[in-house]
């Protein structure tokens, strides 16, 4: 960490794996000519000594691993940095069962939704909210391990599958109301309380994940999708924000998910918005001016 040490405002930038993403925003950085450290979670210990150097940097958090994102911003935050999104924003987003209770005490449109901690409770769960309906774990990217039940077999199926798993975190699912699966859905993503746009994704897969092979094209503009995603983005406490809507028969928004280090290569080749420099002002406008000791 010398050069958080060396800065007088500082930034820093948490991650494991450097994506499309994380090239764009370093390739903002240096085209900006302000300089940036790189954090790896899988070597932070967060020891006493790393306090020092931590006090007052500003945190990007991009970290591919949802557990590692929580842990990492949770400790930096403890050794006096700030971090964007926060941890409490990472921890919600990375739990689908906290993003759904976010989003419905604050009012927000989303799929009636059920916990399911144990297969008994699986099954009664589907029995309530009737076919098709949404079986996901609580923790997922990239629609891994989402299964879409159409039948009591397919149920009993997935069920069987959880209740197999090692621990009591990856056996316990959600269980969601699928609202018109297989349509196409939309991400909107909001920075800084802004929506800069919304694309709309479609597969031939009912999941419609741009790592799935999702073809997007530019969302027409639209008040209410835009709206509701700044309204999904603050209820949940995320600064930068993916959010993922889907439109039911009535014509009216649902919000399905919100992502805290949201990927937006897809976004920015269908819209032609510059999502790097957004989140680059946005990181930058929280740094710290850090007194040099004497």
């Amino acid at each position: 960490m010398s050069d958080l040490r060396r800065a007088s405002t500082r930034l820093g930038i948490l991650l494991s794996t450097v994506r499309y993403e994380e090239r764009r925003l370093l390739s903002e950085l240096d085209r900006r000519g302000i300089p940036v450290a790189r954090l790896d979670p899988r070597t932070m210990s967060f020891g006493p000594g790393d306090t020092a150097e931590l006090r007052g940097t500003t945190v990007l958090n991009r970290e591919i691993s949802s557990q590692r994102a929580a842990l990492a911003g949770e400790s930096l935050e403890a050794f006096g940095a700030r971090t964007l999104n926060d941890a409490e924003a990472v921890r919600v987003c990375g739990n689908k069962w906290s993003t759904y209770l976010r989003l419905r005490q604050h009012g927000v449109p989303t799929p009636t939704t059920l916990l399911a901690p144990t297969p008994e409770a699986g099954r009664a769960a589907v029995a309530a909210l009737g076919y098709p309906a949404v079986i996901k774990p609580l923790s997922a990217s990239w629609g891994n391990r989402v299964s879409l039940i159409t039948d009591q077999y397919a149920a009993e199926a997935v069920l069987e599958h959880c209740a197999a798993l090692p621990s009591a975190v990856a056996r316990t699912v959600i269980v969601q109301e699928a609202v018109r699966p297989g349509s196409p859905d939309i991400r909107g993503i909001v920075v800084d309380g802004v929506c800069v746009g919304a694309i709309t994704r479609s597969s031939s897969d009912w999941r419609n994940n741009v790592a799935r092979g999702a073809t997007v094209e530019q969302h027409v503009p639209d008040e209410e999708v835009h709206r509701l995603c700044v309204l999904a983005a603050a209820a949940v406490g995320a600064t930068i924000a993916g959010v993922d809507l889907v439109e039911r028969a009535d014509g009216s928004h649902t919000v399905l998910e919100v992502n805290s280090r949201v990927e937006f290569q897809g976004f920015e080749r269908a819209t032609g918005v510059d999502v790097a420099a957004r989140i680059v002002e946005a990181w930058t406008a929280e740094m710290i001016e850090v007194e040099e000791p004497v």
